[in-house]
């Protein structure tokens, strides 16, 4: 998880909203000229609004959403219209699915499900074994989806999708696009500590810290962010329940069926926020033996991960830009 520091100067007047939405919290930070505070709890109240509408629409398990629509259309085996921004976005997903090597990939709904994810609560049995073979044999993917124009189908009716993996990178780029329609030039968005800024506070680049997955309450190393990147963590060490003495992690790998063991949390920055979003999950699950190939074939230059053991694996360029908050730990 990522936690946000910050200050303004005399010049600056700061705006601030802190919501529950996503079943997390989501704060929205702006910093403008005086004269601008009118504008700018203005463009905050209408991304207070999308981001309920976001959830309500692209929560999988949210009935009457277009991704609840969707699943029903797809077991049912009958094509459904969707509007141009879903299709965008899930031909968006498909390409992340394909550059992660199918280590990400929101067309496992059934098996987020067989794990008990969906809920607000997790507390298990874990499925049986039975159970994740027979899922594994049918193999639902986000490219088992096709379109024909506007209309969605699948070949595959037991795809089930759930976004849990890039939609709060998708709400991110939204509200920031709404911000920057209603005139707000400096802002952060944050859900549940991923983030993307734009401008800076007062000419200042956005400081962030990265949370130590060994010690939550602890940053472990802090990082400027500069206009248009986002910053995404995806970590096992907060959403998890435990079954006779074993953890049991929310992030899936739809290779195996099983939960995500190697990484206790990878970070990742990206302009774009539903990249940065899939890739730190894609790269939570590839572990230590394939997150690099992983990392290039998607495109991703900056990434930081700490592995159970509190090692850390890093890409060049990510350690050129942390400035380490405790004694710099060991690396890889």
């Amino acid at each position: 998880m990522i936690t946000l520091s910050s200050c303004t100067t005399p010049q600056d007047t700061e705006h601030k909203a802190t919501l529950v939405v996503f079943g997390t919290f989501v704060e929205i930070l702006i910093f403008t000229p005086p004269h601008q505070s009118k504008q700018a709890n203005a463009a905050i109240k209408a991304v207070e609004r999308q981001f309920h509408q976001f959830h309500q629409q692209w929560h999988a398990w949210e009935q009457g959403g277009i991704v609840s629509k969707i699943n029903q259309a797809i077991a049912l085996q009958q094509p459904i219209e969707v509007a141009d921004s879903v299709k965008h976005f899930i031909v968006t997903s498909q390409t992340l699915t394909q550059q992660s090597q199918n280590l990400f990939d929101p067309g496992i709904g059934q098996l987020v499900d067989l794990w008990g994810f969906h809920s607000e609560t997790w507390q298990g049995p874990p499925p049986s074994q039975q159970q994740i073979q027979a899922w594994l044999n049918q193999r639902p993917s986000l490219l088992d989806i096709s379109f024909t124009g506007n209309t969605l189908t699948s070949s595959n009716p037991n795809v089930q999708l759930d976004f849990g993996g890039n939609a709060k990178g998708l709400a991110i780029e939204m509200a920031l696009a709404s911000l920057q329609k209603s005139g707000i030039q400096n802002a952060i968005v944050s859900i549940g500590g991923d983030m993307k800024a734009i401008g800076s506070k007062h000419g200042d680049p956005w400081k962030v810290g990265i949370q130590n997955p060994q010690q939550p309450t602890q940053v472990l190393a802090s990082i400027e962010l500069k206009s248009g990147e986002s910053v995404m963590t995806s970590g096992i060490y907060q959403r998890y329940f435990e079954s006779q003495g074993q953890r049991f992690s929310h992030i899936l790998n739809p290779k195996t069926g099983y939960p995500a063991q190697s990484f206790s949390s990878v970070t990742v920055i990206h302009p774009n926020a539903i990249t940065a979003d899939a890739a730190a999950t894609a790269l939570l699950i590839a572990g230590k033996e394939q997150w690099l190939s992983i990392a290039e074939s998607m495109g991703i230059q900056y990434v930081f991960s700490v592995d159970k053991h509190g090692k850390i694996f890093q890409t060049d360029a990510m350690a050129q830009r942390l400035t380490y908050k405790i004694q710099r730990p060991n690396q890889n």
